[in-house]
């Protein structure tokens, strides 16, 4: 009888195991794969990925929006219909102003007096919902932190190997331009992978097609590229003097600030001379040899303040500054993008978030500038004494990329 007793106590555990860990189960492969933060606010979109091989009933989900930096949801928009296996799903407000989407793709609108829009305006953080369990999340609770303002967010990788997670990284998504809804319920785009992050962005038909300077503004870059025909001098990491079909004198790389070697009115920094010598006895060096281009900022000065130009540096279709951000030879690039770096980019992605991606990861192995102090086990400056905290008086520091050239 007690051997009985005990089978069926046994049967009555494994029957009632399985109701347990059904019961309130928050688990999803459902991923947030797009945030479209667009112009106007109206056309705002967030888009879902299922990378499963099952259809999803969504009528548990929900997506949670924490307003003006908020700790907990402000906004809650409950979820309906399916979401077949390797299919997206679109949500919107109802008052979204393109025709286009409205009529075609749109699987979700979202409807309150409150807001003509799907409530957030790039920082805003943003939950995906599973029986009031977050499982997905992008931004930052409890901070007012531009993370998404004016930018089209998709989820860095293969669309199949997606995976929610509840702590947001910025690095799991790519900044591409706003106003991307070509790429709205679809793969089309082409930069996906850290690989093609890496290999840096490149010139397009459009920089050619731009003119250089602004034709409605003369003081303004239009974001085309004009050909250098003779590099006059290289001064260090982020200044070199050009002659080029648009104009003639000092550039100053646009986005960059490497450390300073001795000049005027500067005195040497750590690493100054290391990015000096990159950018002369690697990148220029020969430059009979090689196409060198400048491209003008979009509607941004085309001067500064101190007289020079302003300008992006290519050397045989490569981006100067991406290369020597690569090899952490510069003061950390800029986070939010502006109006102007919103036209500046490579398959629709901003060059901003090519450096960002470089930039950690000269981070991450303790690069040039990223090195020691900031990261005790770094590299050390080849021309500078940390003991003493001065230089080592060579302004040729023996010191060699970490990075093929890739024209090499």
């Amino acid at each position: 009888m007690k051997m009985k007793k005990l089978f069926y106590l046994l049967l009555l555990g494994l029957t009632i195991l399985p109701l347990v860990a059904c019961s309130g189960n928050a688990k999803s492969s459902i991923v947030l794969s797009k945030i479209f933060m667009a112009y106007p606010t109206t056309d705002n979109v967030i888009e879902l990925y299922n990378p499963s091989n099952s259809t999803e009933n969504l009528s548990k989900y929900s997506i949670g929006i924490f307003t003006n930096g908020a700790n907990e949801v402000k906004v809650k928009i409950n979820l309906s219909g399916n979401i077949a296996a390797h299919s997206y799903y679109a949500i919107a407000s109802n008052q979204i102003s393109s025709t286009a989407l409205k009529n075609n793709v749109i699987d979700h609108y979202y409807i309150d007096d409150q807001f003509d829009f799907v409530p957030f305006n790039g920082n805003d953080a943003i939950g995906l919902f599973k029986n009031n369990t977050m499982i997905d999340f992008v931004g930052y609770k409890g901070q007012n932190i531009d993370y998404n303002k004016d930018i089209t967010m998709i989820k860095l990788g293969d669309p199949d190997e997606f995976k929610p997670s509840t702590t947001y990284n910025e690095f799991d998504y790519i900044a591409y331009t706003n106003n991307c809804f070509q790429y709205l319920k679809n793969s089309d785009y082409e930069i996906k992978t850290l690989e093609q992050i890496y290999a840096g962005p490149h010139l397009e038909d459009k920089d050619f097609d731009r003119p250089f300077i602004n034709p409605n503004n003369t003081s303004s870059g239009g974001g085309g590229v004009a050909k250098v025909t003779t590099v006059s001098s290289i001064a260090d990491g982020d200044t070199a003097n050009f002659i080029s079909s648009a104009y003639g004198g000092s550039t100053r790389y646009f986005y960059i600030n490497t450390p300073e070697v001795n000049g005027g009115t500067v005195k040497h920094e750590p690493w100054g001379y290391v990015a000096s010598k990159y950018n002369k006895q690697y990148l220029l060096v020969e430059p009979t040899t090689k196409d060198i281009y400048v491209q003008s900022i979009y509607n941004y000065a085309l001067t500064e303040t101190y007289g020079r130009h302003l300008a992006l540096v290519w050397v045989n279709d490569n981006l100067s500054q991406f290369l020597i951000v690569s090899e952490g030879l510069t003061e950390g690039v800029s986070i939010s993008p502006s109006s102007h770096d919103l036209q500046m980019t490579y398959r629709d992605v901003l060059y901003l978030t090519f450096l960002r991606f470089v930039e950690k990861r000269a981070k991450d192995n303790g690069w040039g500038v990223w090195g020691y102090p900031n990261k005790v086990d770094g590299e050390k400056a080849p021309d500078w004494n940390w003991q003493s905290n001065t230089s080592t008086g060579n302004s040729d520091p023996v010191w060699t990329p970490h990075l093929a050239l890739p024209w090499s």
